[in-house]
Parts: structure tokens; C-alpha cells; sequence
């Protein structure tokens, strides 16, 4: 009997499922779009370089001026302050799933969350389908239009309903400024800022 149950137990251990591979390096859950975002990023670059043979400004990746940074602080500002009159009018009794969980994660691994969204995200959701699908159809419209649901689902998924009213503010400054100055390095900039402040809570985790 005894090596019955060492030898069913020895079974489950063997049938547990084995861990994801990232989990091995501390990607695991969110911190996995780390790496699935710089794969993207890569895969979209290669072909950018490789196959259409063409550089970083096809992709809106130039050095931005004075203005650009300017105006992606005040956009900032504007997406901020409207969380904040968001949270006045109702107010949020406790942080969404997916906020806790990316505060519970190591500083380091937040920053490099915040730091790959900024830079892929740009690439993925707005530099390159932005820019190519305009060139198809020539309607600026269609092309925020099809990539938009890429963008807010994802985040719907992640963080409830409830971020369409708190942070997707921050998602439209994104679009308006890239719309309007066509500069994907300042978007980057404001992209990283908005995000930011989930380094408050994540700090606060480890430090309390």
C-alpha cells in the first residue's frame, strides 16, 4: 500500500503540466509580452529591411523636434487629467485584475513592460499598418479604423471594461498625435509616459 501511494504520487508529479518556457527567465503572464512584442517588432523590421527594402522614416521613425516632444507633454497632460476627473466623477474602488497583477511583478520587469510597449506597440499598431494601409487605400480613416480594435481589445481583455472610461485616453492622445505631427518617436515618448504611473502602485508593493 505504501508503494501504491508513493507510486501514485510519484504519477501526479510526473503528469503535472510542465511550467511555459518564459516562465523559465520570469516572463511569465503578462511580463511574457516582453518577449512575444520583440519578436513582433523583429519579424516586422526584418521585412521592412529585407523584403520592401526600405528604412526607419517609412515607419514615421525620425528625430522628432522640439514641437513634436511639446506637444506629446501636453497630450500627456490631457490624457492624465482626464483619468483623474474619470476617477472624480466615479471612482475606482479597487485596482482591475490585470493593474494588480502587473504591480505585483518585480520593478525591473514593469520597466521593461513599460519600455517594449512603448517602442513595439508604436511599431506594430501604428508606425507600420498605419502608414502601409494608407498607402493602400489612400484614406487615413480606414487605416486607424482597422487597426483601432487591434489596440483597445487586447486591453479590454487585460484590465475590464472599466479602462475604456479611466485610460483610454491615453490610447486616443496616442492616435491624435500621431495623426497629427506623424512622428512615431514622440509617440513612443507619450506612449512610455502614460503608462508610467503603473510604476507607482509597483513600487509601493515592494517598498510597504
Amino acid at each position: 500500500m505504501v508503494t501504491d501511494v508513493a507510486t501514485g504520487g510519484a504519477s501526479r508529479r510526473r503528469s503535472r503540466p510542465a511550467p511555459p518556457p518564459l516562465a523559465a527567465i520570469g516572463l511569465a503572464g503578462p511580463a511574457a509580452s516582453i518577449f512575444w512584442n520583440c519578436l513582433a517588432t523583429a519579424l516586422v523590421l526584418a521585412w521592412v529591411f529585407g523584403v520592401e527594402r526600405r528604412g526607419l522614416s517609412s515607419l514615421r521613425i525620425v528625430r522628432p523636434t522640439g514641437k513634436d516632444l511639446e506637444w506629446a507633454l501636453i497630450f500627456f497632460g490631457g490624457a492624465m487629467a482626464w483619468s483623474w476627473l474619470a476617477q472624480l466623477i466615479r471612482p475606482q474602488n479597487a485596482p482591475d485584475t490585470g493593474s494588480a497583477t502587473i504591480a505585483a511583478l518585480p520593478i525591473l520587469v514593469v520597466v521593461a513592460m513599460i519600455l517594449s510597449a512603448a517602442i513595439c506597440e508604436e511599431i506594430l499598431f501604428r508606425g507600420y499598418p498605419l502608414e502601409r494601409l494608407t498607402e493602400l487605400t489612400g484614406r487615413r480613416w480606414v487605416a486607424v479604423a482597422t487597426t483601432l480594435p487591434f489596440v483597445v481589445v487586447p486591453h479590454l481583455f487585460t484590465f475590464g471594461p472599466e479602462w475604456l472610461l479611466y485610460h483610454a485616453s491615453g490610447t486616443v492622445a496616442i492616435y491624435v498625435l500621431y495623426l497629427w505631427r506623424r512622428n512615431l518617436v514622440a509617440c513612443m515618448v507619450l506612449h512610455a509616459a502614460v503608462n508610467a504611473p503603473i510604476l507607482i502602485p509597483t513600487v509601493a508593493a515592494h517598498i510597504g
